[in-house]
């Protein structure tokens, strides 16, 4: 198993810039969601809507932690 410290730079950017791009449409997607239920007027389970922000607070995990890596190496 490969750990972080062992990726070179352009890997690591890249695994950055499609975290940022998951994060992102996973928070549109979750708009979107949101939206949906608003107008046609259902009830949004608790559990999607806790697994929709797990999901984001783990990819912000790997930003960050990608971010440190790059961080300490410049």
């Amino acid at each position: 198993m490969k750990y972080i410290q062992d990726e070179n730079t352009e890997t690591l950017i890249v695994t950055f810039i499609v975290f940022v791009i998951i994060c992102f449409l996973t928070i549109k997607w979750d708009m979107y969601e949101t939206k949906q239920c608003e107008i046609e007027g259902d009830y949004r389970d608790f559990l999607s809507i806790f697994r929709l922000r797990a999901i984001v607070v783990m990819i912000l995990i790997g930003i960050f932690s990608i971010l440190q890596e790059l961080y300490k190496r410049y």
